[in-house]
Parts: structure tokens; sequence; C-alpha cells
């Protein structure tokens, strides 16, 4: 007589459906730790799995193993897993984590969640959303840290609302003095709805004192500032752009033009406005868009010179006060470079 061994099939540890809806980008990373059907997984409180994707996106103090990652977020204490996973800023983690949701979030989100928890004003008011969810507290992270506070933070209709708001801070502390981003963030803070907010920031877009603009920046070689009218019309004509059209505005020292002789020679105009001087436009021959290698130098060489980017002042008050009166008018700016610098505004 023989012994019949019956030998359990080994479990497969490639996801399921329910668990590639539930875990995303985590998935094949989960099914590894806790092998199909995954019910393991699927039993931990949402906090937990939320957990699991911090330590398996690579966001922890120290690198945690599959078999002590299994240990800790399946039988360790809140404070244990808060403390593996957060070190020093552990505090409010569990809590928030439990608002997560079920579905777990894209890498880049957690490492946003994490950075904002690290900071005492952030971590405070997103210890108190009702829903911890990447849509809820991009709006925080687009902020700077000064103005991260809950007054501000839930007067943000949208990520994009707080992406302009953030620039119209940097903006007016430009227009004064850095020892005066304290006051202007306190101002904007001191209650009221979106519509409160915005019109404070409007505000603030507007010099405490008047003065007369600077002068065009110096740039060296190679760059090579227009100064009379031949040779605007000798740029325009080489480049074949409506850089003539600006004559009155150059004139009046409002827009500055430079010929950027590189491998790639690119027409560059910069305007001024109550934050100084911004890069407007830069194209290079028949109107063609400088590749992101040249933009990157570009930008570079400007800060040096104290030159900006972005939107014009005229520009992002047009914009708040969309946001302000809950118009349809905005538009998100996008994440890259060429969309951050806003080229093309001319005219304001």
């Amino acid at each position: 007589m023989t012994a019949q061994i019956f030998m359990r099939p080994a479990r497969a540890r490639t996801a399921t459906p329910l668990l590639a809806f539930i875990a995303g980008e985590f998935a094949d990373a989960v099914a590894q730790l806790w092998p199909a059907p995954h019910a393991e997984f699927f039993a931990l409180p949402a906090a937990r799995r939320h957990a699991a994707a911090i330590a398996l996106a690579g966001r922890t103090p120290r690198q945690i193993g599959p078999a002590e990652l299994r240990r800790l977020v399946e039988y360790q204490r809140d404070t244990v897993v808060a403390e593996a996973l957060a070190g020093e800023h552990a505090q409010g983690l569990m809590r928030a984590l439990a608002k997560a949701g079920e579905t777990l979030w894209e890498p880049r989100d957690y490492a946003a969640f994490l950075r904002l928890l690290a900071e005492p004003m952030a971590n405070e008011v997103l210890r108190h959303l009702d829903l911890v969810r990447p849509a809820y507290f991009e709006p925080i992270a687009e902020l700077p840290p000064a103005l991260r506070c809950a007054a501000i933070v839930r007067a943000m209709p949208t990520r994009a609302a707080a992406s302009d708001l953030g620039r119209a801070f940097q903006l007016a502390v430009r227009m004064r003095h850095p020892d005066d981003a304290g006051r202007i963030a306190r101002r904007w803070a001191a209650g009221g709805d979106t519509r409160a907010v915005f019109n404070r920031a409007t505000e603030d877009l507007t010099p405490d004192a008047f003065r007369t603009a600077d002068p065009a920046p110096v740039l060296g070689a190679p760059f090579a500032r227009v100064t009379n009218r031949k040779q605007l019309e000798a740029l325009a004509l080489e480049f074949q752009n409506c850089l003539a059209d600006h004559a009155v505005r150059i004139a009046d020292g409002r827009m500055a033009v430079y010929a950027w002789r590189t491998d790639t020679a690119a027409a560059i105009a910069l305007t001024c406005d109550a934050a100084g001087w911004r890069l407007a436009e830069a194209k290079a021959p028949q109107n063609v868009d400088l590749d992101m290698t040249q933009l990157t130098e570009l930008v570079r060489l400007l800060e040096a010179f104290s030159v900006r980017t972005g939107p014009s002042v005229q520009t992002l008050i047009t914009r708040l006060d969309d946001w302000a009166n809950n118009t349809t008018y905005c538009y998100p700016v996008g994440p890259s470079l060429i969309e951050q610098l806003m080229l093309g505004d001319l005219w304001s």
C-alpha cells in the first residue's frame, strides 16, 4: 500500500482582473506578495493596502523586504506601520490613509502625499480632509508652502486654480521684498470664499509703490540686442516673423528684442511689466519652435539676469478674475517646460 500525498497547487503570482482594478500599477508587485486569489490582500483595511503601496513604490526611509512587508501591514500596530513608512513624519499617516479610498494611487501621487505629510501646515490640512485622494490634495501640492493652510486650501476649486494662485504669490513677493512673503500669505488666508481669496491676490499684483521700469537686461554674446528700426526690420526679414509690428513697444522700452546666435539661431523677445522683465517669445527662423534643450539653456541664461518666465502680470490677473467669478475661460497650464513658459504673450 502506498501513501497518497496530495500537494496543494502553487498559487499563481499573476494579478487577477480584480486586483488589476484595485491595485493599478502595483498589481503585479502585489501579486508577487499575495498570490491569487489575493484574499489576504483584499482583507486588509484600505489604509494597510495603501501602506503596502508606499513601500512597494520605494518611498520608505529604508528598504523593506517582501516577507517583512507582509508582516508589517498584516500584523503590526498602526504606529509601527506609520513609523516604518514615514519615520519622523509618521504622525497622522494612517489616519489619512484610512480616507484614501479602496483603489491604490499612482506612484507619483504617493510621492506628493509624503512630501506634504512632512510639512507641518500641509500635514494638518491633510489630516482634516474628509477624503484623502489625489484630486483633493493635488491643489495643496501646487501651492507654495506659505499658502498651504486650511483657509486657502478649502477655497481652491481645482489644481489649476491653486497653480495660478501660486504664480500670483511668487509675483506679489517679487514686486516687493522676500520678507513680505509672510504678510502676504496671512492676508490671503484671512478667510472667505474662493472669490475673496482670488480678489486679494489680484489686488496684490499691483505694487504698493509705483516706480519706473528697469532698463532691459544687458545680455552679452551670443545675444545681440536690436537697438534701432533698421536692425528690427532686418531681423524680422531674416527670421520671417512679425517682430516689426512691435516697433512702438520696443521704442517705448516695454519690449526688448535680441538675436540669439547659437547652432540654431533664434529671435528672443522680452517684455516688461510690474514684476520686471519676462521671456515672452523665442522662435527659430520661420517661427519654428525651439527644442526642449535650447529652451532649457535659454531659461538658464536669462535667469542669471533676473529675467522671469511664465505669464505676464496682466494675463495672470485675467486668470485670477476668471477663478474668482467661476467662469470657464481658464485652461489648465500643463507640466512641461514649454507649457509653463507660456510663450507667445507679447501684448500684455
